[in-house]
């Protein structure tokens, strides 16, 4: 309950802080867009994930945005009709994780991740390291913590020959495979960068993943604790209707996934560039359309997918169970996601399926002299856009390109995205949507 009604206090102090989106200066869209990408990656929100219920909150918080912006709820709860679409997920849920070699207290997030896969346990030990694990340990590894490299060693990384005689060992999944028949207590994988996610099954015992520039020079023993349990739960799509002028029961839909990966111990990932960026941009086209000055010729419906990273779960859940408008009535659909950059241009996803909408999108680009460059690729399963797609229904995933390379990891908070062109690119996907023919 305490919880509860700090949340309910925090929307009225934040509302406060936006303003309407009408005719805004770029400097403006940019000053909104960092306090809503502020307050997206705020501790109220405990990273978007499924610890301390930061995917509810944010689903709350979304809701109320569409609420005050005036768009209409359009899902269906017995005689009423509400802003979220509810569905189960299975999750692989890692609360807590530590981390000692030696001596050594690891930091979570920074130092060290748990693996996406990784089982619980509470393990000392020995530490077996295994160099890259390319080979039959030579060692007993029963009762140990396995450590191995991720990657290629320096003689077979510009040797094609040599990588396929390793070919069944080429990526650190195959080797922790290879490495549970022989036993071992907890495995540890070294890693350049770390890049944590979901998974909806896990390992029978703990796999921690480590920093390679973190890795303490004695690896004699360790200890490991990891909580983690597959876990089935609910969370939410969030949704918002803007009615058309002219075609009413046909709808665009403009999306963005508002989850992220929630915190491990004391790590949060905030995920500002992915995706609290793409989805203050969805809030900000939202209120824009809703204005009935820029009210568009074709109903929009403006959706806040939950579940996206943990498998795309809240798209495909609308796309293939509930679908609020008929897919045959869905013109097109526009996916927003990793925001925050821009100076090498943007990415549309589709672009290379659905080419007269991609070559409108150029057009336009060249007369608003937006981003220095859009580029295209066919579908692919790499944000909510995909199963729209897959059904045949017209539609991009944009994205941003160039900018620092954080992804997955406790670097991707506000201070780390300059917003290179975001009101370039709200500028021209703006009027790409209002020429909708």
């Amino acid at each position: 309950m305490k919880k509860a009604c700090l949340f309910f206090a925090f929307l009225l102090i934040f509302p406060s802080l936006f303003f309407a989106q009408n005719d805004l200066s770029d400097e403006e869209v940019i000053q909104w867009a960092r306090k809503e990408i502020d307050t997206l990656c705020s501790n109220t929100f405990a990273g978007r994930g499924y610890i301390a219920d930061g995917h509810t909150l944010a689903a709350e918080y979304i809701a109320h945005r569409f609420r005050d912006s005036g768009l209409k709820p359009v899902v269906q709860a017995r005689e009423d009709y509400q802003y979220t679409q509810v569905f189960p997920l299975t999750i692989n849920l890692v609360k807590n994780a530590t981390l000692t070699i030696g001596k050594e207290a690891l930091v979570p997030g920074e130092d060290f991740i748990a693996n996406r896969l990784s089982g619980a346990g509470s393990i000392s030990g020995r530490i077996a390291d295994l160099g890259y694990a390319l080979e039959t340990p030579a060692v007993s590894l029963t009762g140990k913590i396995a450590l191995f490299r991720d990657g290629w060693p320096e003689d077979i990384a510009t040797d094609k020959e040599k990588q396929q005689q390793h070919k069944d060992l080429a990526n650190s999944a195959e080797r922790i495979g290879m490495l549970l028949s022989y036993h071992p207590a907890a495995i540890i994988v070294v890693q350049k960068k770390l890049t944590a996610g979901f998974a909806r099954e896990q390992y029978p015992l703990p796999v921690l993943e480590v920093k390679e520039d973190a890795l303490p020079a004695k690896l004699r023993s360790g200890k490991i604790m990891v909580e983690a349990a597959v876990t089935q739960l609910y969370s939410q799509n969030v949704m918002g209707l803007v009615e058309g002028k002219k075609y009413k029961d046909r709808v665009v839909i403009v999306c963005a996934h508002y989850d992220h990966l929630g915190k491990l111990g004391n790590a949060v990932f905030t995920g500002a560039n992915d995706n609290a960026s793409g989805t203050s941009l969805l809030l900000s086209m939202a209120e824009y359309f809703a204005s009935p000055a820029h009210q568009p010729d074709y109903s929009m419906l403006f959706i806040a997918f939950g579940g996206e990273e943990t498998g795309l779960i809240g798209s495909a859940f609308y796309v293939n169970s509930q679908p609020v408008f008929p897919l045959d009535k869905t013109r097109f659909v526009l996916n927003l996601d990793l925001m925050g950059n821009g100076v090498d241009g943007i990415m549309a996803v589709g672009g290379v399926d659905f080419p007269d909408e991609f070559d409108r999108l150029v057009a336009i680009n060249e007369a608003e002299n937006a981003v220095p460059k859009v580029r295209s690729r066919k579908n692919a399963p790499n944000s909510d856009h995909y199963f729209f797609l897959e059904k045949g229904v017209p539609g991009f995933f944009i994205y941003t390109l160039g900018g620092p390379p954080h992804y997955h990891d406790v670097y991707d908070n506000p201070s780390t995205i300059a917003l290179s062109k975001y009101a370039e690119v709200r500028r021209l996907l703006i009027r790409f949507l209002s020429e909708m023919e």
